[in-house]
């Protein structure tokens, strides 16, 4: 019989040889928005920002873990090395690390633990998750697997060598603890039976279990059991990814089994404490590449808090709002780093340049602008133009440099002060200054009124804290750029343009408050109180019977006492004003700038749509008018309220559905889906169609599935509406 015959049908499949990884290497693929997009401008400048991003991201992490991987591998090192821990038969060594409850950020976590381990350790490392392990079994093989054969995968890149000596592995059903206990000894302990306790070159073997309470425990039980008996001669090592507290490890083993291990609690970062030091250390400063408007951050930080405390998520989110801002768009290649602004704007074509024109921010640029010539180049010539724009985008990134410095400065001012009423983190102040002009604000000037009550001591250290941060954004501060050196119209120097903001504004705040900390510091705290001569009012010749004003006069001035504040009080309220000046003029918001639309992302309502999922929304659009998803004209309805036999099935049953009260009498039901069917049927005889029956049972199954009915126990004929 020939190769391709057969009595059945079937499909018969030949290799030609091709090896889909090499070709893979030797062509890779690119992907499909890259070859269309991969020559213009903007998705040059989103791929090389979000880089950046990425970049700043990566070692934000690997700093923010740094001690605790380290701990960690520090006590993994620390057994099976000296002669205390060797006399402990029975006890495995168990770090603990308490994650927190971020599931999405958790892989990354374990990722750099694993990378770590691996580099300082042993390349032994078997990382289970409980959906790869649902019984003993599984357990103990896929941790053996792992230990046995793991690192050759991640070791070895040539794919012949893998092909080599795949055939060399055992079969995964063929791992028990005897077979790793046997590999453990020919790998690592000498042959001689005499001396099988003296290691030649001992690596432990770590098995890290990331999700301990999806784990069923009696499994875990047995498996801690198991490997007990075997630590006395296999070095083992447990890691616990713990999500809500120790408490939960205790409450899943018994004694006899937790006493089998020897549990060390490491605490890892909660995940708003995460947040914070990414929003503030790459977003919330003045070299980030893109900018969020006060109303986007806030969604971003209300999906991040109410929804799922994830990291990653949130990143993504954030990664999301710049490709819309990006996408399609040659003036967003502006949103790119100081240095390459004026290159940027040099490949903006006239049609660029004419969108830009059409921002809502130029308007109130070009009124005012007094002279009409000035107006009229603003229009009409594309190279006078293009140097209005580089030097508004210099004074853009000034403004966000002055800013950001605000925020941080305004942070340290109110941090303390009772009830936080301007928050207790950058971002909490960040969102209101974005907003609105917070120096307005009924908030900003109550807590006004308390630095005032401060005392000596506790305004001088504040000052002091400013000044850090002050003297912090100064050496990481990039120089201005020079506009280039090309012949201009003279019409250049008419432009109106504000530059208290800047490199040259923050240094005159650090004078200022360098002068104010020297004032403090040395003020005078005493009060002395000075009254009126009341003491002559009885001897004053004015005081004669019957002049009642001015008797009154003379009350009120004997009661008035002045007094006259001390050097310290004086210094601080001249202090306070100097604040609210400075930040009145440093924190105006963004919207108030030229050209903000460039730097700063503001389109709230698309990304809402997006990253805020509306389910019940969604299901009621596709039930009660199903073209919005199928894009078909036999779906197509007059009015939202009609019918037609051309619907789905389910989609007619839940209008039909609408249209009743509490219950629902299935009779009456199957009877106006039959009526919508078949119409031109006498009634009799249309519900007792089986095909009619059979449709409408399974709609109803549907819909019961989907959470708008259920069924009633009081009318057996009846099922109950679970939406209004």
């Amino acid at each position: 019989m020939d190769s391709t015959v057969s009595v059945s049908k079937g499909v018969f499949l030949f290799n030609n040889g091709l090896n889909k990884t090499k070709a893979s290497k030797k062509h890779p693929k690119k992907l499909l928005y890259e070859k269309f997009f991969k020559k213009s401008s903007w998705h040059a400048t989103f791929t090389r920002n979000w880089d950046y991003i990425e970049n700043e991201i990566r070692e934000l992490h690997q700093k923010t873990y740094s001690v605790l991987l380290n701990d960690i591998v520090n006590y993994v090192k620390s057994f099976y090395g000296d002669s205390e821990t060797d006399g402990l038969e029975g006890i495995i060594p168990s770090a603990t690390l308490l994650t927190g409850v971020n599931q999405p950020d958790h892989v990354s976590q374990f990722k750099a633990l694993i990378d770590k381990i691996r580099d300082e350790v042993t390349p032994h490392i078997a990382m289970v998750n409980s959906q790869d392990a649902p019984t003993l079994k599984h357990l103990v093989e896929n941790t053996v697997w792992q230990l046995m054969y793991g690192h050759e995968a991640l070791d070895f890149d040539d794919e012949e060598f893998k092909d080599n000596i795949i055939h060399k592995k055992l079969r995964k059903n063929q791992c028990t603890m005897k077979v790793l206990q046997s590999w453990y000894h020919a790998h690592y302990t000498n042959a001689s039976p005499k001396k099988k306790k003296h290691k030649t070159s001992s690596r432990s073997l770590v098995v890290i279990i990331p999700d301990f309470e999806s784990f069923n425990c009696s499994v875990l039980q047995d498996f801690v059991m198991i490997i007990s008996s075997y630590v006395s001669s296999i070095p083992i090592v447990f890691v616990f990814g713990v999500a809500t507290s120790v408490s939960a490890l205790h409450k899943s083993f018994p004694y006899h089994v937790s006493s089998k291990l020897w549990i060390k609690v490491f605490h890892s970062h909660s995940s708003p404490v995460y947040m914070n030091q990414v929003l503030e250390d790459i977003f919330l400063s003045h070299t980030s590449p893109i900018h969020l408007s006060g109303k986007a951050f806030e969604l971003l930080t209300d999906v991040f808090l109410f929804y799922d405390f994830s990291v990653t998520g949130l990143i993504q989110s954030i990664k999301y709002c710049m490709m819309d801002h990006y996408y399609g768009d040659n003036v967003k290649s502006l949103c790119c780093e100081r240095e390459n602004i004026e290159e940027a704007v040099m490949n903006l074509s006239s049609a660029d340049l004419e969108s830009i024109r059409q921002l809502p921010s130029f308007r109130p640029f070009l009124e005012a602008q007094l002279d009409c010539e000035t107006r009229i180049g603003l229009f009409e010539d594309d190279n006078f133009f293009r140097e209005v724009l580089i030097k508004e985008m210099n004074k853009l990134h000034d403004y966000l440099f002055t800013f950001y410095l605000c925020v941080r400065l305004l942070l340290v001012f109110v941090k303390d002060i009772p009830k936080n009423i301007l928050g207790k983190s950058v971002r909490e102040i960040y969102t209101k200054c974005a907003v609105e002009c917070i120096t307005s604000t009924p908030a900003f000037k109550e807590c006004m009124q308390l630095i005032q009550f401060q005392s000596q001591v506790k305004l001088a250290d504040t000052i002091k804290s400013a000044l850090k941060v002050v003297n912090s954004a100064l050496q990481i501060s990039s120089p201005v750029k020079p506009l280039r050196s090309t012949p201009t119209k003279n019409n250049l120097n008419n432009i109106t343009l504000n530059n208290d903001v800047g490199e040259g504004f923050v240094k005159t705040v650090r004078v200022h408050l360098l002068m104010f900390l020297r004032q403090i510091e040395h003020a005078n705290t005493e009060v002395t109180v000075l009254c009126n001569e009341s003491e002559d009012f009885e001897n004053s010749p004015e005081n004669v019977p019957g002049n009642r004003y001015k008797l009154k006069e003379k009350l009120l001035k004997a009661t008035r006492v002045d007094k006259i504040q001390s050097e310290y009080d004086m210094v601080r309220a001249r202090f306070v004003s100097y604040l609210e000046e400075m930040f009145t003029k440093g924190l105006m918001p963004p919207h108030t700038q030229t050209f903000h639309e460039i730097l700063f992302f503001t389109d709230v309502g698309n990304v809402r749509k997006q990253i805020v999922g509306s389910p019940r929304g969604a299901l009621h659009t596709a039930l009660s008018n199903p073209v919005h998803y199928l894009q078909c004209s036999c779906c197509h309805l007059a009015s939202p309220d009609s019918v037609t036999d051309t619907l789905p099935d389910v989609c007619l049953a839940y209008k039909l559905h609408r249209e009743c009260g509490k219950h629902i009498n299935l009779y009456d039901w199957l009877q106006a889906f039959a009526a919508v069917l078949q119409p031109e049927v006498d009634d009799e005889q249309r519900h007792q169609d089986s095909t009619v029956q059979i449709r409408f049972t399974r709609a109803v199954a549907e819909l019961q599935f989907l959470g708008f009915i259920k069924s009633s126990k009081r009318k057996t004929d009846h099922v109950m509406r679970l939406t209004w």
